[in-house]
């Protein structure tokens, strides 16, 4: 358990699926993930937001070498405000694991004033889709039980709910019902956040705010039968999390900088 130093509302960015190589000029779908994600980080030293703490749910590398999660850690040593991460389903666990301990970034709860983040792992190694182990929804409940008075933020990196895309939703969360039964069960549970699915997403589902974030790299396009490439920008998701459970929150996009993407490719 992590314990954060706040105010009264609680700051945090995310930044997802940064797919990065371990050599730095390693490119997915024609776009170099490297570049891509230095132009977003950019965009959020410009940003006027002070965040208390960085949050990176998944996909961090694409090759899963050692050498590019030390590539994201060096990229983020900028940031005075502590970095946590979780594993998607192209991450390497060994090497994530390895660098991640190295370098503090693998807190499962994340305490603050008046908030707690729970980090969720739901890769399934060697598969594309997510499940949650028995485990991670059982430290899940322990953390929203243990403190009730606290609004909880659950991050994870495949999608709890369907996103209306046929081909997406074959590698979402498995056993997404467990997931969402246990946040019905209590009500300090406010809102779940996660990547995978390279693309921005805001609604509720029973009292629960659900919340996806554009990659840093390449985008999906939205609710396509077939995989499909949109033509927005990489962004990053900032959220005030506030005292009385309320969440303000926003994606702000790179306006400055594009990348060329190769539609010849049928997949990522």
């Amino acid at each position: 358990m992590f314990q954060l130093t706040s105010a009264e509302t609680l700051r945090v960015v995310q930044v997802t699926d940064t797919h990065l190589f371990g050599d730095i000029g390693g490119k997915l779908l024609g776009v170099p993930t490297y570049d891509s994600m230095q132009a977003v980080l950019a965009q959020l030293d410009d940003f006027e937001f002070s965040a208390d703490a960085l949050l990176v749910t998944g996909d961090l590398s694409q090759d899963g070498s050692e050498q590019s999660y030390r590539l994201l850690d060096d990229a983020l040593e900028r940031y005075q405000s502590p970095v946590f991460w979780l594993p998607g389903n192209h991450d390497a666990p060994h090497n994530l694991e390895k660098v991640g301990r190295e370098k503090d970034r693998l807190h499962k709860v994340i305490r603050a004033k008046h908030w707690q983040i729970v980090m969720l792992d739901s890769q399934v190694e060697g598969a594309v889709f997510g499940q949650l182990k028995q485990s991670e929804l059982d430290l899940l409940e322990q953390a929203l039980i243990e403190e009730p008075e606290l609004h909880t933020l659950v991050c994870l990196h495949h999608h709890p709910i369907r996103m209306n895309s046929e081909w997406m939703d074959n590698i979402g969360l498995r056993n997404r019902s467990e997931l969402m039964d246990i946040l019905a069960a209590h009500d300090n549970a406010k809102a779940v956040l996660w990547g995978h699915v390279h693309q921005s997403c805001d609604g509720y589902v029973n009292g629960v705010r659900l919340m996806s974030t554009p990659s840093t790299c390449i985008q999906f396009e939205p609710q396509t039968s077939d995989f499909s490439l949109d033509d927005v920008a990489p962004g990053f998701r900032w959220l005030e999390l506030h005292k009385d459970g309320r969440i303000s929150t926003g994606v702000e996009r790179l306006s400055n900088v594009s990348f060329d993407v190769d539609r010849t490719q049928t997949g990522y």
